[in-house]
């Protein structure tokens, strides 16, 4: 599942630091963020893949997230909704770029359902699906109606007792039925039967990680994840994330991951 064809990536705007979830480790710099974007789009492309990077949208400051505002499978891409008024709109900037791709194999959550799609993440043809602050109830139920007339399965993940944003804020999949995991998240049901790696509290970062081919790229600067996963036998490329990591984002939030088509 992890042989993309391309990622859809978006640079940081030069309002990136009045997102919603702005200041959590001081004030991002803007122009640093935009150069660790560079970086960013640059390891996805040593990992061969075709990158598409859309310009930066002032109106939206956190729409260089681009991971939130589509889920896409080898079958079917879901438009979301959005919860936050700051963000409701993003998701029409996304979609004629999608329909490029996929046609009028294109669904939407609709209201009252809310989901976003960091709050999803994948493993073949099931899907991990976080009930959070930002993905309702409603919105995890479409979604899994949704996905499963196109023949994938999901667990729920309720995670709204946690501080935290999304749940793939918290975990990844990184193939070879391994789970990487913060602290928090240690003990979610929807593990059983997988390898869990669970980061240090002091690295919980770290858990939000995006597997390319047979590459594992990580947030540089994580020193005991980065040996817990090449002793777990995984290929490991580092890059610097410090001013996304202030807008509460992560490796994965910044691009759709777009997989071969069926």
């Amino acid at each position: 599942m992890f042989d993309y064809e391309r990622a859809i990536t978006r640079t940081p705007c030069d309002r990136f630091t009045e997102g919603l979830t702005h200041g959590l480790l001081g004030k991002p710099d803007v122009k640093l963020a935009q150069r660790q974007h560079e970086r960013y789009v640059a390891a996805l492309r040593s990992c061969g893949i075709e990158v598409i990077v859309l310009p930066p949208e002032n109106e939206f400051p956190d729409s260089c997230f681009t991971e939130d505002e589509v889920i896409v499978t080898d079958r079917v891409a879901v438009i979301p909704s959005f919860c936050r008024p700051l963000r409701q709109g993003e998701e029409n900037l996304m979609r004629p770029v999608i329909e490029a791709y996929y046609g009028d194999r294109i669904e939407t959550i609709q209201k009252p359902g809310t989901l976003e799609g960091g709050d999803i993440c994948r493993d073949g043809n099931h899907f991990f699906v976080g009930i959070s602050s930002r993905t309702n109830e409603e919105g995890a139920r479409q979604f899994a109606e949704i996905v499963g007339r196109y023949g994938f399965t999901c667990d729920f993940c309720d995670i709204r007792g946690i501080k935290i944003l999304h749940l793939s804020t918290g975990m990844s999949y990184i193939g070879d039925n391994t789970v990487i995991c913060c602290p928090a998240f240690r003990n979610l049901p929807a593990y059983r039967g997988y390898r869990v790696i669970v980061t240090d509290e002091a690295e919980a970062y770290a858990a939000n990680c995006v597997r390319i081919k047979d590459t594992v790229i990580m947030p540089e600067g994580f020193p005991n994840t980065e040996k817990q996963l090449r002793e777990a036998g995984f290929n490991i490329l580092t890059t610097p994330m410090s001013e996304i990591e202030k807008q509460d984002g992560g490796l994965s939030c910044l691009s759709v991951r777009m997989p071969k088509r069926i």
